[in-house]
C-alpha cells in the first residue's frame, strides 16, 4: 500500500518560488478544500506531475512553468510503499527526474522513459 507523506513544490502553474508544502500523513485521510482559485487543482497537478510527468488537467509543459519566474519549476512527492521510503523529484527548467530510495538516488542509467517504467511498474 502506498502511504503519501508530503507534497510540495514552487514555480508550478500560478504558484511562485516560496514552496508550496502539504502533509499528506497526518491522518488517514486527507481532505483538500478551499474556494475557486485557492489551488486544489493544482495539487492535483503537481501530484499527477511527480508520478508521471504530466498534469492532471490538459496542461502543456511550458505551461506548468510560473510565467514571471519562467524557471526553476520543481515537484517533489514523498510516499512509502511497505517499509521502503521514496521520494520523486521533477523540475522543469532544467528538466529533473529522480527517484530516490530509503535517501539514496536510484540508478538513473536508463532513458527517461525506461527510469519512468522502474516508478510505475515496480515501485507504484
Amino acid at each position: 500500500m502506498i502511504v503519501f507523506k508530503t507534497l510540495s513544490w514552487k514555480n508550478f502553474l500560478s504558484t511562485g518560488n516560496q514552496p508550496n508544502k502539504i502533509l499528506l500523513n497526518k491522518s488517514t485521510t486527507t481532505l483538500i478544500i478551499g474556494k475557486n482559485g485557492e489551488g486544489k487543482s493544482t495539487c492535483l497537478d503537481a501530484l499527477c506531475f511527480a508520478l508521471f510527468g504530466k498534469p492532471f488537467r490538459n496542461i502543456n509543459k511550458n505551461q506548468m512553468i510560473n510565467s514571471i519566474n519562467g524557471k526553476n519549476s520543481v515537484v517533489e512527492i514523498e510516499f512509502s510503499v511497505g517499509n521502503k521510503e521514496y521520494k520523486v523529484v521533477r523540475g522543469i527548467k532544467p528538466n529533473v527526474f529522480e527517484i530516490w530510495l530509503d535517501g539514496e538516488m536510484v540508478n538513473q542509467d536508463a532513458a527517461a522513459r525506461d527510469y519512468q517504467k522502474v516508478l510505475e511498474q515496480q515501485i507504484l
